[in-house]
């Protein structure tokens, strides 16, 4: 080891990668953190003009020479200087950012709408951040948290439960919310939803069209989560409209489905089936679930539609690809994320918003699942 009268420094490669200076032969900007963003002085420096010229071509504000602007943006190009947002953001109080907090992304159902608002929220200049919280409450705070950290300029909550007090606590914030697939008592709260009794009682009315008398129900719990609860409700409420008895034992709610909803639903439907009592017909509160279903029908040797009829709830890509075809409910899903982003932004923007709490329709796809009950 050799050592000398001066202190040596402890250089690591961590210093090395923070710290690594370079000459370019092209500008001569030393840049002292050779992964960190330029700044603004390195750009006007490249230029040769002022930084307050570069502060007025980047936001677009103020007069600048034709000749001036074309030099600035070229040495953007060169340098590769990219604006930082939150910076921005904490002046301007924007960061053209949109917090969407969903439950279970994985869901077909969920990326549909998902896909409404990307297309929305590109078309007005704005970018999603997304986070999944599973349903679970204390993670639905802390990802509202750190979006609010990055000064965001709206939250969309898709999906989740009716008593968590997250959405009203943004909303009494003053940020601009909407509620989306989220039934929560509060009117005051923006939101985009169907009519989920209406569209589950259609469901009813439809399969007693076919002579269907004994009907099912396959659902997770729904006590915390009204969309789900309605639905409910909507079966019952068919029931009783078409003076249909209400049978316990082909009623099948089970919280094992929540988040295995195709899984889930197949091995409960597959033990259901050992007990020998069967419906004529299964209603369900998504087609995911109905999924399971009709695959754990066809693993006990029973066919859909001659011995029993499935219907589905949502219409999403894949009920199109099942064996038989599943006819569902459609819930306008895509058009659910354009018209709750539209919603937010319009908020966001301060434009004028005639009508906050938005109810869309739902129709009856008809494919191959569903016929007349078997002759006894």
């Amino acid at each position: 080891m050799i050592r000398s009268g001066k202190r040596q420094k402890h250089f690591t490669l961590k210093t090395f990668l923070c710290y690594y200076y370079t000459n370019t032969s092209n500008n001569g900007v030393k840049l002292k953190k050779r992964f960190q963003n330029p700044s603004i002085k390195d750009i006007a420096r490249e230029a040769g003009v002022a930084i307050s010229t570069v502060s007025n071509v980047i936001n677009k504000k103020g007069v600048v020479a034709s000749q001036t602007e074309q030099k600035v943006l070229k040495a953007l190009e060169k340098i590769n200087y990219r604006p930082n947002i939150i910076a921005r953001g904490l002046r301007t109080r924007s960061t053209k950012s949109i917090g969407i907090i969903v439950q279970d992304i994985a869901n077909p159902f969920t990326s549909h709408i998902i896909k409404g608002m990307e297309e929305v929220a590109r078309k007005r200049g704005y970018t999603l951040l997304i986070a999944c919280t599973f349903y679970n409450t204390e993670d639905e705070k802390k990802q509202v948290d750190v979006f609010m950290d990055q000064v965001i300029d709206g939250f969309i909550f898709l999906g989740g439960y009716d008593n968590s007090p997250v959405v009203r606590q943004v909303y009494n914030q003053g940020i601009p919310v909407v509620s989306v697939d989220r039934e929560i008592e509060d009117t005051d709260v923006p939101s985009v939803l169907i009519d989920n009794q209406e569209a589950m009682e259609k469901a009813v009315d439809y399969l007693y069209g076919y002579g269907h008398r004994k009907i099912g129900f396959v659902s997770f719990r729904f006590e915390k989560q009204t969309t789900t609860r309605n639905r409910y409700m909507g079966y019952c409420s068919g029931l009783e409209k078409n003076n249909l008895d209400y049978d316990p034992e082909v009623i099948i709610i089970d919280d094992y489905m929540r988040l295995n909803e195709t899984g889930g639903t197949f091995e409960i439907i597959k033990k259901f089936l050992k007990k020998g009592v069967l419906p004529t017909a299964f209603t369900t509160i998504s087609d995911v679930n109905a999924f399971g279903i009709l695959k754990a029908l066809k693993a006990g040797g029973i066919r859909v539609p001659q011995e029993v009829s499935v219907i589905g709830f949502d219409n999403v890509f894949f009920s199109n690809f099942t064996e038989p075809p599943l006819t569902t409910i459609k819930q306008p899903k895509k058009m659910m994320g354009k018209t709750g982003m539209n919603l937010l932004l319009d908020l966001v923007e301060k434009k004028k918003v005639d009508k906050k709490n938005i109810k869309l329709a739902t129709s009856l796809v008809e494919r191959d699942s569903v016929g007349p009950p078997p002759k006894k």
